[in-house]
């Protein structure tokens, strides 16, 4: 919970500063080169005599008085007045900076109207997460780690089963003040974090890197792939007969349509051989086909006709080159 405060606490990179009372309160964190809005919620007004002023551990920054202001020589050009309350905007803040700033008027006696305690802060250093010591057995692996920073350290110490793993230790250990280191995991890695009030980084490790044995994928599941195996060449054989069936189909198909009939001609009877040519010359005979046509005679009696229609006509074709 600790750690999301501080996330949300990065978030704004305008601080403001609004003191009730003259209680300097929760301090305000300011990141080292930010702006802080020192704000004035209590209604000031100022006679001709009157003096208002904001200061730093007793040092001025800016004075007010009913027709102008002044600001110090310390703080020229980092001073805005974002309204007509008497708020000031301090700009580019340095780790100097940090204390507690005090609202001030002077009328017949000095008043604090508020109070507001800043503390200016870098960003958190990178720092260092190592393997201190492995104990990689068959049934677990245990191992410790370090996270340190330029001002401290924490040790922490995990054991590992079966892609699991349990913590010892690692938890948040404050260094210089307001800064602290972690140690934890998330997703299969060791995370190092360093942070303050204003920033955080880490510095992570892979878990399988330091137990490979303990987080190796598990061997694949045979059956699956022998069943998709069987049913690819199932497949295969399927199409392959279903392909020879229709190349088939294709020829037979192919040799129906190329086959040529001979076709009936007609033409004059062939000339009479002329015995003076020579047997090489000699034409061939024509071939000639007769045409039956239907019957024009007078129609037959009935029973006669039925029979006639039983038998097979046919028509005798001689030949009809004269001799020689």
């Amino acid at each position: 919970m600790r750690f999301y405060i501080i996330l949300l606490t990065v978030v704004y990179r305008l601080n403001s500063c609004e003191t009730q009372g003259i209680s300097a309160g929760t301090p305000v964190f300011v990141l080292k080169g930010e702006d802080v809005l020192l704000n004035v919620t209590k209604a000031v007004v100022l006679e001709d005599l009157d003096l208002f002023s904001w200061k730093c551990n007793n040092s001025n920054i800016v004075r007010f008085n009913s027709k102008d202001n002044k600001v110090s020589a310390n703080y020229t050009g980092r001073v805005e007045f974002p309204g007509n309350n008497y708020s000031v905007k301090l700009k580019n803040l340095q780790e100097a900076d940090s204390g507690v700033y005090t609202a001030v008027v002077a009328k017949e006696s000095i008043e604090e109207v508020a109070k507001c305690n800043v503390k200016v802060q870098d960003r958190a250093s990178l720092p260092l997460l190592t393997v201190s010591s492995v104990s990689d057995s068959s049934p677990s692996c245990s191992f410790t780690v370090t996270c340190s920073s330029q001002d401290s350290h924490i040790n922490s110490t995990f054991s590992c089963d079966n892609n699991t793993c349990s913590q010892e230790g690692g938890e948040w250990s404050e260094g210089i003040p307001d800064t602290f280191l972690q140690v934890h995991q998330s997703n299969g890695l060791i995370i190092c974090n360093h942070s303050n009030h204003v920033s955080w980084t880490n510095d992570t490790k892979i878990i399988k890197d330091v137990c490979p044995k303990h987080f190796d994928p598990p061997p694949p599941n045979p059956v699956p792939i022998i069943l998709g195996f069987f049913t690819i060449l199932i497949l295969a054989i399927i199409g392959v007969v279903l392909w020879c069936l229709r190349t088939r189909s294709t020829r037979k198909r192919g040799i129906v349509e190329n086959t040529v009939y001979d076709t009936a001609q007609f033409g004059a009877p062939a000339r009479p051989q002329d015995p003076t040519d020579d047997e090489d010359s000699a034409l061939p005979l024509s071939s000639t086909y007769a045409c039956v046509g239907p019957h024009t005679g007078p129609p037959a009696p009935t029973e006669s006709r039925n029979t006639a229609q039983l038998e097979s006509v046919y028509a005798q074709v001689k030949n009809t080159t004269p001799g020689p």
